[in-house]
Formats: structure tokens, sequence, C-alpha cells
């Protein structure tokens, strides 16, 4: 790519930033490569110890934010002040609210930004979205997602992540907001009512929750549940999206105890498929460097190209806010032991 971009990352205290700088190291569309951090870091043109510094030295053309969920939000609408499009690793905060002002910022000063909703490049999410847009699965009518996956214990219960002031909520908050967003971008239909049951159960002194289960009303009336626990004894999890309609349905083992989640099973009684109901769809992402392999590397190409106003990128704040508006609501239902409306 000619034109190559000056890209910061900010912050190496997220799990995935160590991922995102290597998928920035081998992306194509990034010359220039910066850090914003306090910690050791190599191979990079230059390391700042503050974004003010950063700004004043650099003229950015992407920032990626890997910071704490209390201190990302600060962050980004510095950046998104200054003119520069940002990728926000997820959830990018704490709270709905938070996330509203950055898009009030960002629609104010024009310049694109969103969450690293990477699970949405799958080809498979690609796939399962064009089968309900065409009407493979007729009208989606039930959806099941589970984000099980291993203990606290395994993940060291004294990570930011497992306090509640710096990260803002457990399991929901930090991984089934991937399940929450992708029902989402799949269905193509919006939360309308949440339920929900928490709890802290691994012993571990934590304050955010560890197992969750919600249930949810879509606004085409489609009825859903989402289950979510840090309890499994093992390195992969189960996770795991189903969509069922009038006509059909469609089912991502999206990771089982190998590791592996590249397969879509699909049954329909749509027009074209009396003579093969069931189809298996086997797509997988393209191995390379950095975090989410190739689906990183072309969704940080790709977000680079939206910025210019080349295409439409694959999500947006908007994207953020619903689905971290979805979390909030669904603690909010947990802890008054009612159905709240969305």
């Amino acid at each position: 790519m000619t034109d190559k971009v000056c890209a910061a990352l900010v912050g190496l205290d997220n799990p995935h930033s160590r991922g995102w700088l290597t998928s920035l190291q081998h992306c194509e569309a990034v010359g220039r490569l910066v850090v914003c951090t306090d910690e050791e870091c190599t191979d990079v043109d230059q390391v700042y110890s503050n974004l003010d510094a950063l700004l004043a030295d650099e003229k950015l053309g992407l920032a990626i934010v890997c910071t704490r969920n209390d201190q990302a939000p600060d962050r980004i609408a510095q950046l998104l002040q200054a003119g520069v499009p940002v990728i926000a690793e997820k959830p990018v905060a704490r709270t709905a609210a938070d996330i509203a002002r950055l898009n009030e910022i960002a629609a104010a000063k024009q310049v694109l930004w969103a969450t690293a909703f990477l699970n949405r490049c799958h080809p498979i999410a690609g796939k399962a979205r064009e089968l309900v847009a065409a009407g493979v699965l007729g009208r989606i009518v039930s959806i099941e997602g589970r984000m099980v996956t291993s203990t606290v214990q395994q993940r060291n219960p004294e990570h930011w992540l497992f306090d509640r002031a710096q990260a803002g909520g457990g399991i929901l908050h930090w991984l089934a907001i991937h399940t929450v967003d992708l029902i989402r971008y799949i269905s193509g239909l919006e939360y309308k009512g949440v339920s929900a049951h928490k709890a802290t159960l691994s012993g571990t002194g934590i304050d955010v929750e560890d197992v969750l289960a919600a249930s949810f009303r879509m606004d085409n009336g489609a009825l859903g549940s989402l289950h979510a626990g840090y309890v499994l004894p093992r390195r992969y999890g189960d996770i795991y999206l189903c969509f069922r309609g009038t006509a059909g349905d469609a089912t991502w083992v999206m990771q089982d105890w190998e590791g592996r989640g590249d397969r879509l099973i699909v049954q329909s009684q749509a027009e074209g498929w009396a003579e093969e109901e069931y189809r298996q769809f086997d797509l997988s992402v393209g191995e390379a460097p950095g975090y989410g392999g190739a689906a990183g590397l072309g969704f940080i190409a790709d977000f680079v190209a939206a910025s210019r106003g080349q295409g439409t990128f694959v999500t947006n704040g908007d994207d953020a806010w619903q689905a971290m508006r979805f979390v909030d609501a669904a603690y909010d239902a947990a802890g008054r032991g009612c159905q709240l409306e969305l």
C-alpha cells in the first residue's frame, strides 16, 4: 500500500496489547510505528511515556488503544479530539455512558473510531450473516449463545480484569460481549429486553461476576439465552452460537476442546435446499503474525482505508455502545431481580 500511515499503540497493559503490536509490525498499511507506554518496548520506531508528547511529535493516521477499561475512554477522547482515527480494544470502557461520550466527540470531529470486535471478520460470521439475510433460516425465533472458558485461577485473579473499579465487570463485560455483538451482527436484529442472574463462585476474592446467565428478547420477538462463565479446568472453551428460525437453523461451535472454531452447520427447508437440507461450511481465518491472524491484519488495513473514505468499516462506535448497553442492562436486571426493557 502506498501512503502508509504512522500508527500508535497506546498502552501495553491489556491482555491483547502485544498481539496488536505484532499485527501493527506486520501490517502493510503501517509505515512508522510508535508506542505510548511506561513499559519496555522494542522493535518500534519510538516509545513515548505520555500521550501529549506523542501527539505533539507525530502525525498519526491510526491509534490502537489497549489500556485498562477505566483509563481507555480518556485516552480515546484525547485522540479523537486530535482528529486521530481509533481502534479501541473491547470492551472500550466500563459503561455505555462512557462510550456515548466518545461517539459524540467522533461525530463532532468527523473521525472514525471502532472497537475491536474482530470476530465479525471470521468468514463463518460473514457466511451466517449472509444466510440469515437471504432468508435461509426464515424468521429468527430462537438464539442461543455460550461463552464458557477457563477458570479465574488460570487467568490470574490479581489481574485488573477482575477488579470492578478498573474493569467495570466480569465475564460478560470482558468476553461474552463478543457474543452479544455477534448476535446483533449476524441476525440483523436489535435487543429489546433482558433479564439476568450473575454470581461470583470461584472463591478467589474477586469482585466481578465469573458466572452469568441472561435471557433476552429481540425486536422481532425472538427469544434468546446467553450463558457465560470462567469455569473450565482447561485452556480452551465451550464457545457456541446458534440461530433457529421458521425455516432452519445455523450452529457455529466457535471454540471446542481442541481450540477449533471453523465449522458452520446449517439445516434449512428454504427454497433451493430440498436436495441437500443439511450443509456444512468449513471456513477458517488465515494464519499470520499478531492478534487474530490474517483477520487482525485485514481489520487494521480495512480500518485505515475506511478512515480515508475508502469503503465502510465492519463495525463502528454505535456497535460498541449497543453491546455495552446490553451489558449495563443485564447487570442492572440481575441486581434488581427483574426484566428490563431496552
